[in-house]
């Protein structure tokens, strides 16, 4: 272990290849995520937030880390009420993705969320977040535009967009 931080830690291993060669490798060590594609009729629920790392404004759907001991759907309802004010009666998984499988063992889990009502916003003390509904024609077309660059935003837009075009096999997400 090199560093180990609030929410992240960095390892260093060492890896034996197929071939039997032994090579180092870094590893950040995340306890995972969820992101929450929230729709309401024909709108997503987006947020507005600066972002230290891109030293950008980002369009991004509300998400937030797993903590110790909760559930990947517990953490999206509560991270769906902290930013946005909003709860969901509807909390349904699509699907999880590794973030950057070739250094990250982050997992973000992305759910569906429908039947929104108001609640009660409570962010935390660092965060400063917009949240706002946009139609989800403009979200798709932000998306090509790369007005939204962040990637599990662009697939919870494009995930929702499909479905509802009946372009998904199987379980089918955004109310259809």
């Amino acid at each position: 272990m090199v560093f180990s931080g609030r929410v992240i830690s960095l390892q260093i291993d060492e890896v034996r290849l197929p071939s039997g060669r032994l090579v180092q490798r870094e590893t950040i060590i995340h306890p995972g995520a969820v992101a929450i594609a929230a729709v309401d009729g024909d709108q997503i629920l987006l947020e507005k937030q600066y972002r230290h790392t891109s030293g950008e404004v980002m369009w991004e759907i509300p998400a937030g880390t797993i903590e110790k001991g909760e559930s990947p759907e517990d953490c999206a309802r509560r991270e769906l009420a902290e930013e946005t004010g909003y709860s969901a009666d509807k909390m349904e998984l699509a699907f999880s993705f590794y973030v950057a499988p070739g250094y990250s063992t982050e997992v973000i889990y992305l759910f569906m969320a429908e039947g929104l009502s108001k609640s009660s916003k409570r962010l935390e003390e660092d965060e400063e977040i917009d949240a706002v509904f946009v139609p989800l024609s403009k979200a798709v077309n932000m998306v090509e535009e790369n007005e939204i660059r962040d990637a599990k935003t662009a697939i919870g837009v494009l995930l929702i967009e499909r479905s509802r075009s009946g372009g998904l096999s199987g379980e089918s997400y955004g109310g259809r």
